[in-house]
């Protein structure tokens, strides 16, 4: 943990680069199959009728990926009649419900008829950049103005489409769909947020197998349902995507888009699971597919002497380039002003001038184990990185400690303060404090000494659950209060083993 300089990985760029790949033939398939565009399909097929081999073809291409790389061994378990079963949380489970309708909803807004490519892309990638901030927001990230400022072009760009009324059909069923593609994005956002998005890999791939054995099996588990009811064209779409369109050439075209789909869904949830934050994630999954969307018709353009956007749509797509310009490169403008400062300023930048990391002990009254717990790693830190105790203030790494039920300004206990000098840790002035989300916030990594109170903590804060861990993963640190000397040095003992753990991970 302290043994390397905190990087952000460059890997989400070669997760664009696949996304964009995969989306751009998804996308061309798509419209071709629903124009009656590719050789011997025999005419124009249906969103409905398509939609059941493809969600198959994904369901068996997203499985297979998991299996060749050896993800299962990541999904939580539950024994059903003596056998361990992959088996997801409450929350995963809802945000793999949310991915089946993004699922189904994707495809049939690219085979409705009347809608270009690049415009159902600007509503899609609009909807979901206006989404990206606000979700922050709700689940306690930071927010600055050019994400705020971004949405607010991306909004503009979405109203420019569909001022165009001219040049599209957007009939009520579409509608719905892209409403209902937005607001499951809307509470996968959320749901992700407060489960992953960290740096622990283990906790990134839980989320991400948990939500996919969910996700492709219960869309095509729907739609099989919805066949057999049979009640209107829509659901005998369903039931002719299941059997007599499977006898079908085009039913080739369909394996082929659910394949392009498996791709693009790896990809982008795992650019979405990114630690950074929505509002860099989503810039860089939506430009991977405008990209992809312009290739896609310029493509069927060129083989099927297809028209291409109007220009009030092209216009549209530029907003959201603009709103990707305010996001992703101005994300971090700040950092690049300092490396121009650091260029021009003689001798090395003060340390204090680089991201602060800050990580957080939890107990229960503040008086004792977390104080202790912060105490004991600011030395571990010192001694790590080569410095003085009293030189911490001049580094960007430090600890802290908060309570979930603490006596605001309570002292740091007598015993407490005895057993740090055994241990030749300096103590410093401490009154205690309770958790707040602002401090959450700042934290980096949350650690918490019991079970007990990293439930409360997660109760309180939900938003901060993909950080929040037990100090000892499969070990309390009991409260010594009220037992003697012997043991507050024998907590003490634990905590600094724990925290030297920790700091070695």
């Amino acid at each position: 943990m302290l043994t390397k300089k905190r990087r952000y990985s460059l890997t989400i760029w070669a997760l664009g680069l696949g996304y964009y790949i995969t989306y751009t033939p998804y996308s061309g398939l798509t419209k071709a199959l629903s124009n009656g565009l590719l050789p011997g399909t025999g005419g124009p097929v249906k969103g409905a009728v398509l939609l059941p081999i493809s969600a198959i073809a994904t369901l068996v291409g997203m499985f297979s990926f998991m299996t060749i790389k050896g993800w299962w061994k990541y999904a939580g378990r539950r024994e059903f009649f003596g056998f361990q079963i992959p088996f997801p949380r409450l929350l995963t489970f809802l945000s793999g419900v949310c991915l089946a309708t993004i699922m189904g909803t994707t495809t049939l807004a690219f085979s409705f008829a009347g809608l270009s490519i690049v415009l159902v892309l600007v509503l899609l990638r609009g909807g979901t950049l206006i989404i990206a901030p606000l979700v922050d927001r709700i689940v306690g990230r930071r927010v600055r103005w050019f994400s705020w400022t971004a949405m607010f072009v991306s909004l503009a760009a979405v109203l420019m489409a569909l001022s165009d009324a001219s040049s599209y059909t957007l009939t009520l069923v579409a509608v719905i769909d892209i409403a209902a593609y937005l607001a499951a994005y809307f509470f996968k956002l959320q749901f992700m947020s407060r489960l992953a998005k960290i740096d622990e890999r283990t906790t990134t791939l839980r989320y991400f197998v948990e939500e996919q054995i969910v996700a492709a099996p219960l869309l095509v588990l729907v739609l099989v349902v919805l066949a057999l009811i049979g009640y209107g064209d829509v659901m005998m779409g369903f039931r002719a995507g299941f059997t007599s369109f499977v006898t079908t050439p085009a039913a080739f075209y369909a394996v082929l888009v659910g394949l392009s789909y498996a791709g693009l869904c790896v990809c982008t949830t795992l650019i979405f699971l990114d630690r950074r934050e929505n509002t860099f994630c989503i810039p860089m999954h939506c430009g991977s597919s405008m990209l992809s969307g312009f290739t896609a018709a310029a493509i069927l353009a060129l083989l099927f002497n297809q028209s291409g956007p109007s220009m009030a749509q092209n216009v549209s797509a530029g907003f959201i380039i603009i709103a990707l310009g305010f996001l992703s490169p101005l994300h971090h403008f700040d950092r690049y002003v300092e490396k121009i400062k650091r260029a021009l300023r003689p001798g090395p930048a003060p340390l204090t001038q680089q991201p602060q990391r800050l990580f957080l002990f939890v107990c229960s009254g503040n008086t004792c184990r977390s104080p202790m717990a912060a105490a004991i790693a600011n030395a571990e830190i010192a001694g790590r990185l080569g410095i003085p105790f009293e030189s911490l203030e001049t580094v960007n790494i430090r600890a802290l400690s908060a309570g979930v039920s603490a006596r605001v300004g309570a002292p740091l206990t007598p015993e407490a303060a005895e057993v740090l000098r055994l241990f030749d840790v300096p103590v410093q002035p401490h009154a205690a404090r309770n958790l707040t989300p602002e401090l959450a916030s700042e934290a980096e990594l949350i650690f918490c000494m019991t079970k007990a109170q990293r439930e409360a903590v997660i109760e309180m804060l939900p938003q901060f659950a993909g950080k929040t861990y037990c100090l000892h993963a499969d070990a309390d640190v009991d409260d010594p209060i009220g037992k003697g000397m012997a043991a507050y040095v024998e907590c003490a003992r634990q905590i600094r083993e724990f925290v030297r753990l920790r700091f070695s991970d």
